[in-house]
């Protein structure tokens, strides 16, 4: 037997790493074109502003480092080009480009997320952090408090939605009917809101193998199970049915596109199928925990410490292609951890 050593992501299939990114920009294809006609004018100022800026700054590391144009490769272009369309799908639509903000916004975002999130660890295949998470969160962090402007585009957007925070803003759930929530009739992020091309992407992504649904459908079934629970408590309390909660939280925000394109990124999450649960599950409840104790979005939030304890979970007593007692130890304490979170903070309320 040869060993032959490589760098992440480990790839258990016989096509390449060529072939996985470009499944990977063929499965964002769908989002990509409903932004476009969605929003033709804020994706024209986004898209190209944020490829532009991942490749330049993946050719600079390249230059830097290797010292040779050549080193450059498709992979190179193709994992930058991943990450500006995921970073670019996660802004809102307006980010105030009248005043020349939304520009510069743009762009320091998505070299900041390269650039800390993947060159300084050595580029391609050696990041911890997913990219676009992290530039997400930078502009959430630094530029919040930009709002968009009403956008409505071909009869798709009405025309009245705006464009800024998301549904989860609303106060009353009740309010923002679950299907205008699934066709993208609401305000949110680029890409974030038609579920139906998320959807298309995720049966391509998993039909093609090239996301494992272990990680997908325990990020997803953790984050629904906690909220059906929540939703529980608070009918209990004299609230709305329980499973419209539950549903209105997976269709708010960015939960189902962060579960398809972005926990699931092969390089940041950990080896072995009991990590890789665990890294799912643990994802999950940041963004429950995060939703109901702060009262906003919390998926980037999530993959990016799910992202900081994949290297714990590879750790090789813990990369285990079979389920050991200290894993489902870890289960044990995960789910009560999540239950008191999501439990007694409603409870008290």
């Amino acid at each position: 037997m040869q060993l032959v050593k490589e760098t992440a992501p480990h790839i258990k299939r016989k096509d390449s790493l060529m072939w996985m990114l470009l499944n990977v920009i063929i499965a964002l294809a769908p989002v990509c074109i409903w932004a476009w006609v969605a929003y033709p004018l804020s994706a024209l100022r986004i898209f190209p502003l944020s490829v532009a800026t991942c490749l330049l700054c993946e050719f600079l590391f390249i230059l830097i480092t290797k010292k040779d144009p050549k080193a450059f490769k498709i992979e190179n272009i193709l994992s930058s080009i991943i990450t500006a369309l995921i970073y670019a799908l996660c802004l809102p639509t307006d980010l105030g480009f009248a005043s020349g903000t939304g520009y510069f916004v743009v762009v320091a975002g998505a070299a900041i997320g390269i650039i800390l999130g993947k060159l300084v660890f050595g580029g391609l295949g050696n990041n911890i952090f997913n990219p676009a998470a992290l530039g997400m969160i930078v502009v959430r962090l630094f530029w919040g408090g930009i709002s968009g402007n009403a956008a409505g585009t071909a009869g798709i957007i009405d025309s009245s939605i705006t464009t800024g925070a998301t549904a989860l803003a609303v106060e009353n759930f009740t309010t923002v009917p679950l299907l205008d929530l699934f066709i993208g009739r609401v305000p949110g992020a680029l890409g974030e809101t038609f579920h139906i091309a998320i959807l298309i992407g995720m049966v391509y992504l998993l039909i093609t193998k090239t996301i494992d649904w272990k990680v997908l459908v325990s990020y997803l079934g953790t984050f629904v199970v906690l909220m059906l629970i929540a939703g529980v408590v608070l009918q209990a309390k004299g609230g709305e049915l329980f499973a419209h909660y539950a549903l209105y939280q997976l269709l708010s925000g960015g939960v189902l596109f962060g579960a398809v394109y972005m926990i699931t990124d092969p390089v940041t999450g950990p080896v072995g199928d009991p990590a890789r649960v665990l890294f799912g599950a643990f994802a999950g409840v940041v963004t429950v925990a995060i939703r109901l104790l702060a009262g906003t979005e919390g998926v980037g939030f999530s993959i990016l410490f799910a992202n900081m304890i994949a290297p714990v979970l590879n750790y090789p007593q813990w990369s285990s292609s079979k389920w050991k007692k200290w894993h489902f130890i870890s289960a044990g304490a995960l789910a009560g951890v999540a239950l008191l979170i999501v439990i007694l903070p409603l409870a008290l309320r």
